[in-house]
């Protein structure tokens, strides 16, 4: 058996191990260690910020609704570019007349319209039909083509308001386009942001933790300096004190962190016991943010946001409707032209065969609208129009305000954020320093523990201040892409894939190649 140590050599040998353990506390605050998962937490997905973009664009249900409007809003493009082709129609008829004599009469037809960029139409109709099957000394077959061409000389005359329809299809198709990308814009940053917010949580949660280690440290070390003499048996109170204050906040960092996560869980439309592991740091993923200045920032904006672009088409769209109203209120005067060819004969190849031109037909119609009853509703609908284009213009300076006030906030808002997060930094290292010399002025015995856990309580302050500067400062450019209507670009989105994705569309398949 080993000889008995006496009792100073065991006072010293627990003096050495208080100096080891509080020697080792100061490798446990080193700054920058990875977020973990709760030990019972069960992991599904990797996250990047990358990652879970991809995921939010290609889960989200609300990103699902808009491709359905989309798929619709291409439809009606295309039957509004269908408005100057041909339109076909057929019909068929039976008529049956029992007077004195049984008269019945059946035909089929067709007709091919097209409209034209003046406004006219131009009709070919044909029709050939048998002709008293009840009355043999009458029966033939009779065929008819009708070629007729109508003008408008003054309402709905001309190729502009002849082609309004189609240009507003087209402008609203921009629009669409337009709306889609803002809806693809505001996913992505909310997706990003809740992604930080995760990220900080987890942060929180190992600060958290890591602070509960250090007191759970620095109450051994009371436990051993007592032993040897060196503290009051009171003294310990506060270390008793301090952990369980840390344990309290070690709890509210882990419901932080699970808040955290559901409310990405909820921005990617995943299952609510989704878990999370993170591979990167922060900002790791973040594509970095050159700096701009207000002038190329305001031309930016006004270049790429897609509420500046609608507000622009908008205008458009308004002058449009204003101009149909205008049309609208003049007289209703067309010319139309007409040919007539005709045949009958015993079947229906002769019917068609031996066509004869039969007459010729030129009108000049004139409809006036007299009176406030008549004309009312066309005044109407040019105040309308009028007021429309002007609130349209109004709006769209609104907006040009609006969005220069948000450049420079954002402008601003990352500036300060850059130089918060150094000034943080900073502030964490001088923690750090502060509490390392207290630790060391603990061991020299010339310190209590009451100084020691204020002085952690500022490392702790400290370490989630630079924490939250650093989530500010991303977010503050994230803002600013938003702002500059540059989110897209930054991140390398095609909104093309996404709008149109594909089942075997796997990984970063909506994200351009080598971003």
């Amino acid at each position: 058996m080993a000889p008995r140590m006496p009792e100073h050599a065991r006072g010293a040998r627990r003096w050495v191990l208080a100096a080891g353990a509080l020697a080792g506390l100061a490798g446990q605050t080193a700054h920058g260690a990875s977020p973990g998962e709760d030990p019972g937490e069960r992991v599904a997905i990797d996250l990047t910020a990358r990652a879970v973009i991809v995921l939010a664009l290609r889960n989200s249900r609300t990103l699902a609704n808009a491709r359905l409007d989309r798929s619709v809003e291409r439809f009606a493009l295309r039957i509004a570019e269908d408005e100057f082709r041909p339109r076909i129609t057929l019909d068929a008829y039976s008529d049956r007349d029992e007077t004195d004599v049984v008269d019945e009469t059946s035909g089929i037809g067709s007709a091919v319209r097209l409209r034209v960029p003046t406004g006219g139409e131009l009709a070919v109709a044909s029709r050939v039909a048998d002709v008293g099957r009840g009355a043999p000394e009458f029966a033939s077959h009779a065929g008819v083509v009708e070629l007729t061409f109508v003008q408008p000389l003054l309402r709905g005359a001309g190729i502009g308001v002849a082609r309004a329809a189609l240009r507003t299809a087209r402008v609203d198709e921009e629009i669409n386009v337009l709306a889609f990308e803002a809806a693809v814009i505001d996913l992505t940053s909310r997706a990003v942001r809740a992604y930080r917010a995760y990220v900080q949580a987890g942060r929180r949660n190992e600060i958290a933790a890591r602070s509960l280690d250090r007191a759970r440290a620095l109450l051994e070390v009371n436990r051993l300096l007592v032993e040897a003499g060196r503290m009051a048996e009171r003294d310990v109170i506060q270390a008793e004190a301090d952990i369980a204050r840390r344990e309290l906040d070690v709890l509210a960092a882990r419901g932080g962190l699970d808040a955290a996560r559901l409310s990405l869980v909820d921005v990617l439309d995943l299952d609510t016991a989704t878990r999370f592991a993170v591979l990167e740091e922060l900002g790791a993923g973040q594509p970095e943010t050159p700096s701009i200045d207000l002038e190329t920032a305001m031309r930016t904006a006004l270049a790429r946001r897609p509420d500046h672009g609608i507000g622009v088409l908008g205008i458009r769209n308004a002058e449009t409707r204003v101009q149909l109203a205008r049309n609208n209120r003049l007289w209703d005067l067309s010319l139309t032209l007409g040919r007539t060819f005709r045949a009958s004969d015993d079947d229906y190849g002769g019917a068609f065969g031996a066509l004869d031109h039969t007459g010729n037909r030129v009108s000049l119609d004139l409809e006036i609208p007299v009176g406030r009853a008549a004309a009312g509703r066309a005044q109407l609908e040019h105040r309308r129009a009028v007021a429309g284009l002007r609130i349209a213009r109004n709006q769209l300076d609104d907006l040009r305000q609006r969005i220069a006030i948000e450049v420079r906030n954002a402008v601003r808002d990352v500036e300060l954020a850059a130089e918060r997060v150094a000034l943080a930094r900073k502030a964490r290292s001088l923690a750090e320093q502060k509490t390392e010399i207290e630790r060391e002025k603990l061991n020299l015995g010339v310190t209590t523990n009451f100084q020691l856990v204020a002085f952690e309580n500022d490392l702790v302050l400290a370490e989630n201040a630079e924490l939250d500067a650093l989530v500010n400062h991303l977010n503050a450019a994230t803002a600013l892409d938003r702002t500059l209507g540059t989110t897209l670009e930054r991140w390398g989105i095609e909104v093309d894939l996404v709008e149109r994705p594909t089942d075997a569309a796997e990984g970063f398949g909506v994200l351009r190649r080598g971003t």
